[in-house]
C-alpha cells in the first residue's frame, strides 16, 4: 500500500532522515520506537506530506505521490571527481532531464496534496481540536466542507463514532471542558470520520497523564481490529508489542532493525536497538 524509497528529508544542514526504504501493506499495524530525535515523527509527516521530503520517493496505494530522484542524481554528480569525463556528461544530461519533468509532477502534486491527506487521517500528540467548535462540530466540519456527506449524514456518522469511544454526552460541549484524554478520543474520532485508508498517530499518548493513557490506547486497539492500516510512533512498548504486525526500530535517521513485535522485543539483533530496549523495558 506504502512504498518508500531512499526517503531522505534535511532541515537545512541537519540531515533527519538518511536514506529511509520500507513497504507496509494493507491492514498492517505498523509501531515506530527509538529515542527522541530519531527521525520517528519527521518519517510519519513526510508519508502525509505535512513535511515534504528532501530526496526519494513515495508510492501510496499504486501511485506516484512524491518523487524526487534528481536529488539522488545531484548528489552522484557531485561524487564524480572529473568533470569533463563521459560518465558525467552522462549523468548531468539524465540530471536535467529527470529534474524538468519531476519539477512538473511536484507542481500536480499542489493541486491535489489535500486529497491525499484526505486518505490518511493524523492524530498528533496535542490534540490540534478547534477549540472555538463543539465536539460535534469539530467532527463534521471536514466532511461536511469538503462535499463528502451531507450535514445530517455527518451528523449522524460523528454521534456514533463518540458513542463508541464514550464521548456521546459530550456533543455540545467545548474542548475547553474536556480531559486530556477526552480530547485525544476526540481528535481520533474526527479523523476517522474521514473514512481514511490509512491513520498516523505520532505519539498520541505522550502528552497525557498516565491515567489517560490506557483510555486512549483502548480506543486505537478498537481502530486497529477494524482492519485499517494503523502506522503509530510510540513509546508505549506493552502496547506496540500487543497490537503490531511489525515493528521499527529508528535511530539516527536510519532504520536500525525492524521485525515482528517478538522478534525486536524478545530477541532483537542490532546492538541499538538492544541498548534502547534495555533503557525503557
Amino acid at each position: 500500500m506504502i512504498k518508500v524509497r531512499n526517503l531522505q528529508k534535511n532541515f537545512g544542514d541537519l540531515k533527519v532522515l538518511k536514506g529511509i526504504d520500507y513497504e507496509i501493506e494493507q491492514g498492517q499495524i505498523i509501531s515506530i520506537i527509538g529515542p527522541s530525535g530519531s527521525g520517528k515523527s519527521t518519517f510519519l509527516r513526510c508519508l502525509n506530506l505535512m513535511e515534504i521530503p528532501t530526496g526519494g520517493s513515495i508510492e501510496f496505494d499504486g501511485n506516484i505521490i512524491y518523487s524526487n530522484t534528481y536529488h539522488d542524481i545531484k548528489e552522484q554528480l557531485h561524487r564524480i571527481e572529473d568533470k569533463e569525463s563521459v560518465e558525467y556528461k552522462n549523468v548531468l544530461k539524465l540530471y536535467k532531464k529527470v529534474k524538468k519533468e519531476e519539477v512538473k509532477q511536484n507542481k500536480i502534486l499542489d493541486k491535489t496534496i489535500n486529497i491525499h491527506r484526505q486518505k490518511m487521517g493524523m492524530v498528533f500528540q496535542h490534540f490540534n481540536v478547534f477549540p472555538n467548535m463543539t465536539v460535534l462540530d469539530n467532527i463534521t466540519l471536514a466532511p461536511v466542507k469538503l462535499g463528502l456527506m451531507t450535514e445530517n449524514d455527518a451528523k449522524t456518522k460523528a454521534m456514533d463514532l463518540l458513542k463508541r469511544v464514550g464521548l456521546e454526552e459530550k456533543a455540545n460541549e467545548y474542548p475547553k471542558k474536556l480531559s486530556g484524554g477526552q480530547k485525544q478520543r476526540l481528535a481520533i474520532v474526527r479523523a476517522i470520520a474521514m473514512n481514511p485508508q490509512v491513520m498516523l498517530f505520532d505519539e498520541p499518548t505522550s502528552a497525557l497523564d498516565p491515567e489517560m493513557v490506557k483510555e486512549v490506547l483502548e480506543v486505537i486497539k478498537m481502530i486497529v481490529q477494524t482492519g485499517i492500516t494503523v502506522i503509530i510512533v510510540t513509546h508505549e512498548m506493552g502496547f506496540a508489542k500487543e497490537v503490531s504486525d511489525r515493528v521499527i526500530f529508528m535511530d539516527e535517521g536510519v532504520i536500525c532493525e525492524e521485525g515482528t513485535p517478538q522478534e525486536i522485543f524478545d530477541n532483537p539483533k542490532n546492538k541499538r536497538t538492544k541498548e534502547f530496549l534495555s533503557k525503557v523495558l
